[in-house]
């Protein structure tokens, strides 16, 4: 008997955009070698397939052993990367999604400079009386670079966030500046990414923000449809892949305008508002699912509302 579905896992996003760019430059190498017969085409936002990724991690994780014992064969490296693909899918997304006029590298840098300046001293003050972490602290300090700028801005918000119920009332720090630290380092994130060469030799090489993310996302759909893969086998006596996220390939099912009233109207016997407009004996066609299994024939396995691709080849 197949196990009931369990509740879906609460959605996960990236929670350290440093991490993020981290990622994306340790799958990067294999960004470029994908070739245009690699990519496929996303119907799902990149945000959201990244959460689904995320999310499912766990369940993943736990079934590891299971997968190396009993599918020998299966791709491991898929579920092991998996991770680290998702963040870099995120982290190129961020870059494609970030408006020029908010990628000015001189006007950012300039306030970031200040702004880290000053949460640098806040923390260092809070380090001193043991209420954060000296040695972080420290490492934030040692931070050159417009780069190591735009990482200490995020590395301090997250400082800061990590211990703010005890600290929040024995500094003159606010909420918003945290806020602002990490929005601005993420934002000069992906201004000095955007221009490779300058600021870090951390800057993605592939320079062309959306075929940067078309492949990011290729990468990480494929190595979660195989993951997905391998639990079905493992749970196809369970109830196959329930516990995880739809595949990110699939093109979502959709209905046309007005299928549910039309769908009510026939199983209570009313005419529908279509009908109702028809010359007299000329017979409604089926407008969903529902009506066409009504009338004994098999609905289209196409959706009636075709969802624009996120990225493709």
């Amino acid at each position: 008997m197949a196990r009931p579905p369990k509740a879906a896992p609460a959605p996960v996003l990236p929670s350290s955009p440093a991490a993020a760019l981290a990622a994306y430059g340790r799958v990067e190498p294999k960004l470029l070698a994908l070739g245009p017969e690699d990519l496929v085409t996303v119907y799902v936002e990149v945000p959201r397939a990244v959460s689904s990724v995320l999310s499912a991690l766990p369940h993943l994780r736990e079934l590891r052993e299971e997968i190396v014992r009993d599918l020998p064969n299966h791709p491991i490296e898929m579920l092991d990367e998996l991770e680290d693909y998702a963040l870099a899918a995120w982290y190129a997304d961020l870059l494609y999604s970030t408006p020029a006029n908010e990628l000015d590298t001189k006007k950012l840098t300039d306030e970031a400079g200040t702004l880290r300046e000053g949460l640098l001293v806040a923390a260092e003050a809070l380090a001193y009386r043991d209420l954060l972490d000296k040695q972080r602290v420290a490492d934030i300090r040692k931070g050159k670079g417009h780069m190591d700028l735009a990482s200490d801005l995020i590395a301090l918000a997250e400082l800061f966030r990590g211990s703010w119920d005890k600290v929040r009332a024995k500094t003159a720090v606010e909420d918003q500046e945290l806020e602002r630290a990490a929005d601005l380092g993420v934002r000069l994130l992906a201004a000095l990414a955007s221009k490779p060469g300058k600021g870090s030799s951390a800057a993605p090489k592939i320079t062309d923000a959306a075929d940067r993310r078309a492949r990011a996302i290729s990468l990480v759909a494929k190595a979660y449809e195989e993951c997905r893969r391998a639990v079905a086998y493992l749970r196809w006596h369970d109830g196959g892949d329930g516990e995880l996220a739809p595949s990110l390939l699939q093109k979502p099912r959709g209905r046309r305008p007005n299928a549910e009233k039309a769908a009510a109207a026939a199983a209570s016997g009313a005419p529908s508002e279509a009908s109702a407009k028809l010359p007299a004996g000329e017979a409604p066609a089926a407008t969903d699912e529902a009506s066409a299994n009504a009338n004994g024939a098999l609905a289209s396995s196409e959706p009636a509302n075709d969802a624009a691709p996120i990225a493709s080849a």
